[in-house]
């Protein structure tokens, strides 16, 4: 690279709807004490656009609470953490590894392999230094001609506009296609080795109803070979007997209460020795003198020090036991910080406006 043009350029503004974020290579091999990473999140279903460039950390030990009216992409978040939903855009990782597929948007590096970049880049060197389009030039040569500085300016710029136009084509190339396949095969891990870590509780209990609670509870470390059949079992039985429902073993899932079969539902997961308990709005379902023993038993997880996101209309709770709280609406992150400041000092009208309707 020579010729100094970068004084020539003009200034852009940027003014994309979508946030112009990228991976660092210091986040991903330096995100100390970071267990679930959610890098500019977007979630379509089909002209809905659920959620907006979400980006978010889980560090260990934290108790994230996530709130916001019916709508706003609450459970949507929850399931891509898990790759229950897969992003339309954006990427979840897991530790230093990736479980959702490689997002070209988010990395430099692979964009800059992509033939939509270089024939971009082309064209904006040559309108920089007065050549004609029609003029057949190679790209190393077009970049050599140009200064470092010039060439970032312009790459940047370029870059935005691939972003903002999602302008990356299904077939991008041979160097584009390796440095995908190189990303992956560095930072990803298996999805179903990655649930392992991650335990899961949805709304309405989902348990086997042909099972007994303790063949429900062993069913999974037993299929996925993480533990012996005695050893789940011996772990089922533990649980049972924290949760008080040793007596209920042998009992089928029809015989249970909501709050039973809830709490049975998270004792199901922690057979599994997960790091991070994702909850969806785990007393939605139940009636509401059941809701108090669901809360107990889930404050009792958080008391113990686990990781923990979750999902609630249970304003209340998430004062209390949260470290973290999160506001969404329209898909977006509107505001987050303490319980404290979240309900006692919100900042945003539309948070004000649903805490007035909601405590």
């Amino acid at each position: 690279m020579t010729e100094d043009n970068s004084k020539n350029l003009p200034v852009e503004q940027d003014v994309s709807p979508k946030k112009m974020i990228y991976v660092s290579e210091d986040i991903v091999n330096t995100g100390i004490g970071v267990v679930i990473d959610v890098q500019n999140i977007y979630k379509y279903f089909g002209q809905l656009k659920v959620l907006n460039g979400i980006s978010c950390s889980i560090k260990k030990g934290e108790k994230v609470a996530i709130i916001g009216p019916s709508g706003s992409g609450k459970s949507t978040l929850l399931r891509c953490m898990n790759l229950l939903e897969e992003p339309t855009y954006g990427e979840v990782w897991l530790d230093s590894s990736i479980i959702t597929p490689v997002d070209p948007y988010l990395h430099k590096s692979i964009l800059k392999k992509s033939l939509t970049f270089k024939k971009l880049m082309s064209e904006e060197i040559k309108k920089l230094t007065s050549k004609s389009e029609e003029e057949k030039i190679k790209y190393e040569d077009l970049v050599n001609s140009i200064d470092r500085d010039t060439f970032d300016i312009l790459s940047d710029k370029v870059m935005r506009d691939i972003k903002v136009g999602d302008k990356l084509k299904k077939h991008e190339g041979k160097d584009f296609a390796q440095a995908v396949k190189a990303y992956k095969n560095r930072y990803s891990v298996n999805i179903n080795r990655a649930r392992q870590r991650v335990g899961m509780v949805f709304q309405h209990f989902n348990l086997f109803n042909n099972l007994t609670i303790l063949q429900n509870m062993i069913l999974s470390p037993v299929k996925l070979k993480l533990k012996s059949k005695e050893e789940a079992t011996s772990k089922a039985l533990a649980l049972l007997e924290r949760i008080g429902l040793s007596d209920k073993k042998d009992e089928y899932p029809s015989k249970l209460s909501g709050g039973q079969k809830q709490r049975v539902a998270i004792a199901r997961a922690l057979v599994m020795d997960p790091e991070v308990m994702l909850f969806d709005e785990p007393t939605s379902a139940l009636d509401p003198e059941m809701v108090g023993e669901v809360l107990s038993l889930i404050k009792d997880l958080a008391n113990d020090g686990m990781t923990m996101v979750i999902v609630t209309h249970e304003m209340g709770f998430a004062k209390e036991v949260a470290n973290r709280v999160l506001f969404l609406d329209g898909g977006n992150i509107v505001e987050e910080n303490t319980p404290e400041e979240i309900f006692n000092n919100p900042q945003n009208d539309r948070l004000k406006d649903f805490l007035s309707k909601v405590l």
